[in-house]
C-alpha cells in the first residue's frame, strides 16, 4: 500500500498542474473590443491596431465593435453589464472621467463598475481661429476677453465635452469669461470658426490638422503641457503664460470591476507592448495623437486625481447634461 500511494501522488500532482495552470491562463477564447466613438476616429483607429496586435499576441481572434453615441455611455454601459472576466474590453477617452460629475442615470458607475487596464494615446486639444484672425496668440484672446466679459465667442463639439472643459480651464486659470457656443459634433464646432462665423475654437487635433493644413485656421496653443509631437511648432498653453496648464484625453482600456487580477496583467502587458512599436507611433502622429502609456498600476492609481479634476472642471462650466453624442 505505501509503495501504490508513493506512485500515485505524483501521477496526481502531474494531472492537476495541467488543469490548474489551463484554469489560470487568459485568454483561451475570442475577446471582444467594444469602442465608444464613430469608425475613424482616433478612438476608433488606435484601438483598433491595438486589438490586432494584442491579437496576434494571444493568437485568439480579438473582434472589434463600434458602440458609438450618448457621449461615450452607450458603450459604457454595455460593457458595464458584461461578465467581469476580461472578454470584453472598453476602449474610450478620458471623457469617462467626466462622467460622474456630467450625467444622470447612465445605469453604470464610472469609478465602480471599471477596472482600469491600459492608456496607450493622448489627444491634446487645440485652441484656434480663422486663418485671417486678429488673434495671433493666446494673450490677444485673453486680452480681448477682459476688455469685454462674454465678448468673445468660442466654439466646442458639445457641452461637458473635453473640449468645452478644456475652455473653462483655460477661461478659469486667465480669469476671464468667454461665450459657449456648443455644436453638435467636433466637425461642424471646427467648420464654423474655419469659415470665419466663429472667432475661437477649442477641438481634437483629429478634427483641426485638415483645415491647418489647407490653411482655413491658424492653431494658437495645444494644451498639453509638452508641444504635441504632431504640432512641434505650437506653443503649449503653458508657454503661452498660463502655468501648469495641462489638459489631455487619454485614449485607454477598461473592463468590468471584478475582473482576475491574471487577466487584467495579461491585458494590460499585451497593450502596452503594442503601443511601444514603431508603427502604432507613425500611426498616432497621423492622427495628431501622442503615444502615452500607462499600465494597469500606474493607470488605477492615476484614476482618483482624473475623476477629481473632471468634477472641478463640471462644476467651474455648471452644467450637467443628458447623455448625447459627441
Amino acid at each position: 500500500m505505501i509503495r501504490l500511494r508513493h506512485f500515485l501522488w505524483p501521477v496526481a500532482v502531474a494531472i492537476a498542474l495541467p488543469l490548474t495552470s489551463h484554469a489560470d491562463a487568459f485568454p483561451t477564447q475570442p475577446v471582444h473590443a467594444i469602442v465608444s466613438n464613430a469608425p475613424g476616429t482616433g478612438t476608433d483607429i488606435t484601438g483598433r491596431f491595438i486589438a490586432n496586435q494584442i491579437g496576434r499576441q494571444w493568437g485568439v481572434p480579438v473582434v472589434v465593435e463600434n458602440k458609438a453615441g450618448a457621449g461615450g455611455t452607450l458603450a459604457t454601459q454595455y460593457v458595464s453589464k458584461t461578465a467581469p472576466d476580461g472578454y470584453n474590453i472598453l476602449f474610450t477617452t478620458g471623457a469617462h472621467f467626466s462622467f460622474p460629475a456630467l450625467y444622470e442615470n447612465t445605469g453604470f458607475d464610472a469609478k465602480a463598475d471599471f477596472t482600469p487596464v491600459a492608456a496607450f494615446a493622448q489627444a491634446p486639444i487645440v485652441m484656434f481661429v480663422p486663418a485671417d484672425s486678429p488673434f495671433r496668440t493666446v494673450q490677444d484672446v485673453i486680452d480681448a476677453a477682459r476688455r469685454s466679459p462674454n465678448g468673445v465667442t468660442y466654439t466646442s463639439p458639445g457641452t461637458g465635452t473635453s473640449s468645452h472643459l478644456a475652455a473653462v480651464m483655460m477661461s478659469s486659470q486667465a480669469d476671464v469669461q468667454m461665450l459657449h457656443i456648443p455644436y453638435k459634433s467636433a466637425s461642424q464646432a471646427a467648420l464654423e470658426v474655419a469659415s470665419g462665423q466663429g472667432q475661437v475654437g477649442f477641438n481634437g487635433t483629429g478634427v483641426a490638422l485638415p483645415l491647418l493644413r489647407a490653411g482655413k485656421i491658424r492653431i494658437l496653443a495645444v494644451t498639453s503641457l509638452r508641444r504635441s509631437a504632431s504640432l512641434p511648432e505650437v506653443p503649449t498653453m503653458d508657454e503661452a503664460g498660463l502655468k501648469g496648464y495641462d489638459f489631455v484625453t487619454p485614449i485607454l482600456a477598461l473592463v468590468r470591476s471584478g475582473t482576475p487580477e491574471a487577466a487584467v496583467d495579461a491585458i494590460g502587458a499585451a497593450m502596452t507592448a503594442a503601443a511601444k512599436m514603431p508603427e502604432f507611433r507613425e500611426l498616432c502622429l497621423a492622427q495628431g495623437l501622442d503615444v502615452a502609456i500607462q499600465g494597469p498600476a500606474r493607470l488605477k492609481a492615476s484614476a482618483p486625481a482624473e475623476f477629481d479634476k473632471a468634477q472641478r472642471l463640471v462644476d467651474l462650466a455648471g452644467v450637467k447634461a443628458a447623455p448625447s453624442s459627441r
